[in-house]
């Protein structure tokens, strides 16, 4: 028996699998890296910069607790938290 294809095309598959990934390494190599931050990325980092009102309280807070001036109420932060999870 003998097999021969009518129209058999002398093609090789897999030069023809290397042709576009060979074009798209090209396209790659001209193009340059970029960077976009989106505008909630920014809200988001100006909002992290702290007011220097806060940092003065921060820091009031900080030197009362290491010169042992601070004492918090147990049912007033057990108050502020209920009512910070039940909302």
């Amino acid at each position: 028996m003998k097999i021969n294809s009518i129209n058999h095309v002398n093609m090789n598959p897999y030069t023809r699998q290397n042709q576009p990934y060979s074009m798209k390494k090209e396209e790659m190599m001209n193009k340059s890296d970029e960077l976009q931050i989106s505008t909630e990325a920014k809200e988001l980092q100006s909002s992290k910069q702290i007011s220097t009102s806060r940092q003065e309280k921060l820091q009031d807070l900080k030197d009362r607790i290491e010169a042992g001036q601070y004492h918090a109420d147990p049912m007033e932060v057990a108050r502020k938290f209920y009512e910070y999870w039940k909302n």
